[in-house]
């Protein structure tokens, strides 16, 4: 890995599989993996989203700027190209430009204002099932030589806490309204 510090590496995984194990909060378990992935990767925005197959829906679970992309916010999920990498093949999504951001994201001039222009998609998987994804995304070209094997290390330790927020995302009813991904 080219990124970061790789002594960070190490402590960073040991703490976020300690808030983990140790059974915190969903909110909290999200925090400590923010805080992880930022010492490791580095990020401007992150996201985690959970993913409801049968609804074909993305809920957001968390958000380090909810003044762009709030905690509770509901995406329909529709077909495409990422859609297919990322939820149905489980395969992490890198982009390394302005232009990778916008075939991607619809509110790509809201993320290239915060200087967003790199995206990092990891999916959360159990078996083959896509529980949802960790969503880093940063300045141009931050994410080129990312350790991708890592970044799915950290994916897995997400794995318990994900699932739970899948199943109360499947309690709900049909939201008001809903972005489109």
């Amino acid at each position: 890995m080219e990124l970061g510090n790789q002594a960070l590496v190490l402590p960073a995984l040991k703490r976020f599989a300690r808030a983990t194990h140790e059974g915190h909060a969903a909110e909290s378990i999200w925090c400590e993996l923010e805080r992880t992935l930022t010492d490791v990767f580095g990020q401007r925005l992150f996201t985690v989203l959970a993913y409801d197959e049968a609804s074909n829906r993305l809920g957001r679970l968390h958000s380090n700027r909810p003044d762009i992309n709030p905690v509770g916010g509901m995406k329909r999920v529709t077909h495409s190209r990422w859609t297919e990498q990322v939820l149905r093949r489980g395969e992490i999504f890198l982009g390394s430009t302005r232009e990778a951001i916008k075939a991607v994201f619809s509110e790509y001039e809201v993320l290239w204002s915060i200087g967003c222009e790199s995206v990092l998609n990891i999916p959360v998987r159990k078996g083959s099932i896509t529980l949802g994804t960790l969503n880093l995304l940063g300045e141009a070209g931050l994410y080129d030589g990312a350790d991708v094997d890592l970044a799915l290390v950290f994916a897995q330790l997400a794995v318990t806490t994900l699932e739970a927020s899948v199943r109360k995302l499947q309690q709900f009813g049909e939201p008001d309204r809903m972005e489109q991904v």
